[in-house]
Order: C-alpha cells, then sequence, then structure tokens
C-alpha cells in the first residue's frame, strides 16, 4: 500500500507558472506585510485579496475549506482569549472581574485575520509549488545541495512512515492488541510492538536509500550535479520581483507615516 502527502495541486494555472523562488520572496514579502500592520480593514482586505489569487489559482475548495476548517479553533480561541486577558478602552460590559472591551476584541480579531492570511500565503505557495521544486528553488538561492536531498527525503518519508504506523497499529489491534486499556504507562508499554516494527522498518529503508544514494555516486568531490528539470527566471519572473519589492517598500512607506497601524481606525486619531 502506497502512501502519499502532497499539498500540491497540479494545475495549468498562473500560479503553477511562476518560479518557486518568486513565490517564495511573496511569501516573505507577504509575512513581513501582514506583521506590520494591524489594522482590521487592512487584514480583511488582504484576507480576500489572498482568497481571490487562491481561487484563480485553480485551487480545488476542498482544500479552501480544509484550511479554514484547520484554523477555525484559532479564529474562535484567539478573540476571545484576547478580549479576556487583554481589555483596554472603554469597557462594554463587565462580568465579575471581566471586562470586555472594542479595543481589545478589535486587536483579537485582527490578530485571528493576520494569522488566517499568512495561513493563507504559505498555502497559495505549497498548493502551486512542487516538493521538487521548492527544494530546487532552495539549492537555487543558496542552500547545500545535501541539505536540499535531505529535505526532499523528509518530505517524501516521513508521510511515509506515518502511513506504515497508522496500518502496523491496525493490524495489532485486530489480534487484540488494546492500546486504550491501564494507565499512561502501561498504554506506552502496549506500543512495544509496533515500535518494534516500525525501528524494523526504518533501518530496512534507510538501508535501501543508502545503496540507491551510493549508485547515484552522492558525495563524490569534484562533480557538478545536473537535474533532468531545472528551474529558470523568466520575464514574468522578473517583472513579479521587481513589483514584489516595490510593493513591500510601498508598505514600509505606509507604516513609517502611521497608516493602517491603528486596530480601527486607517489612520492613529491625531496624528497626520
Amino acid at each position: 500500500m502506497s502512501f502519499t502527502f502532497d499539498l500540491y495541486v497540479e494545475r495549468p494555472g498562473w500560479a503553477h507558472r511562476i518560479d518557486p523562488r518568486v513565490k517564495l520572496l511573496f511569501v516573505l514579502v507577504g509575512v513581513v506585510t501582514m506583521i506590520l500592520f494591524s489594522n482590521l480593514l487592512f487584514m480583511l482586505a488582504a484576507l480576500i485579496a489572498i482568497q481571490a489569487l487562491i481561487g484563480s489559482a485553480g485551487v480545488p475548495r476542498d482544500r479552501v475549506a480544509w484550511v479554514w476548517k484547520t484554523m477555525l479553533p484559532i479564529n474562535f480561541l484567539i478573540p476571545l482569549l484576547w478580549t479576556v486577558f487583554y481589555p483596554e478602552g472603554d469597557v462594554l460590559f463587565q462580568l465579575w472581574m471581566l471586562k470586555f472591551t472594542p479595543m481589545a476584541l478589535a486587536r483579537g480579531v485582527g490578530v485571528a485575520m493576520r494569522l488566517d492570511t499568512i495561513a493563507f500565503i504559505c498555502f497559495l505557495w505549497l498548493f502551486t509549488t512542487s516538493q521538487t521544486a521548492i527544494v530546487r528553488s532552495m539549492v537555487k538561492i543558496g542552500m547545500p545541495f545535501e541539505w536540499g536531498l535531505i529535505l526532499a527525503i523528509s518530505l517524501r518519508y516521513v508521510p511515509t512512515f506515518y502511513g506504515l504506523y497508522t496500518v502496523v497499529a491496525e493490524a495489532q489491534q485486530a489480534r487484540a492488541l488494546d492500546l486504550t486499556k491501564g494507565n499512561f504507562f502501561q498504554r506506552l508499554r502496549c506500543y512495544l510492538p509496533i515500535l518494534v516494527a516500525m525501528v524494523i522498518s526504518a533501518l530496512r529503508t534507510a538501508d535501501r536509500l543508502a545503496r540507491a544514494l551510493e549508485s547515484r555516486a552522492l558525495g563524490v568531490n569534484g562533480v557538478e550535479r545536473t537535474y533532468l528539470h531545472d528551474i529558470h527566471f523568466t520575464r514574468q519572473d522578473y517583472v513579479l520581483s521587481v513589483g514584489l519589492f516595490l510593493a513591500f517598500c510601498g508598505m514600509v512607506v505606509l507604516r513609517m507615516m502611521g497608516v493602517f497601524t491603528h486596530p480601527l481606525y486607517p489612520i492613529v486619531p491625531g496624528r497626520g
């Protein structure tokens, strides 16, 4: 049985044709930009914009819904906890020692929307970039080839071992292994048969992988490695890179001017 886990969605969309290094730059610029501002209107506009980009890239709706489902606890807890533990401004109402203020609620919702936007920025990168392209782009920007190989192997085999764990655990439970009875240490001891099978499988996989890498002359000094599918910058990638740089500079200027730094107002009251 084969187990794979890849967020990449193969589509003939515009985002898939962009060089992965440009998309990595977009992630960095987007994350830093979201950290610079805290205005609710700005957060809402950024969240709508990234949703539009994901939709135009051809990402299936079920993938988008999966991200929203994953972020749902954060969207609920952060505004609640921020309102309860960080009250500021005029008190809307008070329940015993807890003070609820509109400003604290606005800050909590803003933080939740910021995390949502950052998550979708990163997932746009992962949805439209294959694992091979991600590793190749990181090697291109200066990561040692061995590190890139380790990352590629991790992306490939960690989900495989998780699938193997699921198969072994279900097989052992079919043989009357109860993983729920007893205290913590007793339940931990019940996992020993699964652990033994996992260790044996990991050693066998490591041996086969080492032989495969050795047969491909990994580690030979003075040999420049070649690639079947390399990545190259196009004119579109250069234009997008310059556009991202200029947009980031504009955001820094707005931040220095105090625009979109207040949770509720576009400009800080009493300034400018």
